[in-house]
């Protein structure tokens, strides 16, 4: 029994530099996967948390429509004019008192949305220029 274990010690030894490589690969292969996988947990960890909490600065936009105000003014406005020729030429044409006031109150009614069509014109440069000042003071 003694000759088997020194049979065994003196093969140890012959192999030992082997066996010392081998553990020691394997060590460092456990450490080497071990620090892969926690990198990957910590990555995933911070990309969950970043994907969660960030939100990207939001992108405002100006537009100036005056132009296209001042156009539907100026239609509601020859629109209106219209409606007065109208009515004016079929007051001429009868000389009834009533077409006379049908055509007194068309025409008030057309002057009060060529009002009101200004005025909604006057409300959107104001608000394109409170627009384009706050766009300036940031």
């Amino acid at each position: 029994m003694s000759q088997e274990k020194v049979d065994r010690y003196k093969k140890q030894k012959a192999n030992r530099k082997q066996i010392m490589q081998r553990e020691k690969r394997e060590k460092m292969l456990w450490k080497i996967g071990g620090s892969v996988v926690a990198i990957a947990l910590v990555a995933w960890v911070g990309f969950s948390a970043f994907d969660r909490f960030y939100e990207p600065p939001r992108k405002f936009y100006v537009a100036d429509t005056a132009a296209i105000s001042d156009y539907l003014t100026n239609l509601a406005s020859e629109d209106a004019a219209e409606e007065v020729a109208d009515a004016v030429d079929e007051a001429l044409a009868g000389d009834d008192e009533e077409t006379s006031e049908a055509v007194e109150s068309e025409t008030d009614a057309a002057e009060s949305e060529t009002d009101a069509a200004e005025s909604e014109t006057d409300a959107a440069e104001s608000e394109t220029n409170a627009a384009q000042s706050e766009t300036a003071e940031s």
